[in-house]
């Protein structure tokens, strides 16, 4: 009976030893998700910021859609504003008017900071009408190449 009392107490402590290491298991495994769902929080806000991976426009001069009537001062130039720095010699921002006729100058600059380029318009030529911008732009920053266009009118009124 004594060697069965000493198995018992044997099993007794062995079974408190699994049950202490198994609730340090648990908080171990609980302070790991937790720090997991708080990376996994932080990376998300991460990842959700504006991350741009080629040359695209934010903002443009005259803009897309634009409506510019007689009252208004005529543009000068055509302006566009990428978010990332164009390579002048492998880029193009062409101003056409409805006869698909170049109305711009072909004097591509950077203009204001190295991620803004710029055309001159003939204001000769700038009568009213609609007019169609094609702009490519090659990345100094990635290599790629993205294109687009849009249009602005003058003289048209909203009836």
């Amino acid at each position: 009976m004594v060697k069965g009392n000493e198995t018992l107490q044997n099993n007794k402590k062995a079974l408190m030893l699994y049950q202490e290491l198994y609730k340090t298991n648990i908080l171990s495994l609980v302070v790991l998700v937790v720090l997991f769902a708080i990376f996994l929080s932080i990376a998300n806000g991460i990842l959700f910021l504006p991350i741009y991976g080629h040359p695209n426009p934010l903002s443009y001069e005259p803009r897309p859609n634009q409506l510019i009537d007689s009252i208004q001062k005529l543009p000068d130039k055509v302006d566009i504003t990428f978010t990332e720095r164009p390579e002048l010699k492998a880029s193009s921002i062409r101003v056409m008017n409805l006869n698909n006729e170049r109305i711009d100058n072909h004097d591509l600059k950077i203009s204001g900071s190295d991620k803004s380029i710029s055309v001159s318009l003939d204001k000769s030529k700038l009568v009213s009408g609609d007019y169609t911008i094609k702009w490519l732009v090659f990345s100094k920053d990635d290599g790629f190449i993205t294109k687009g266009s849009y249009i602005f009118s003058v003289g048209r009124t909203i009836s």
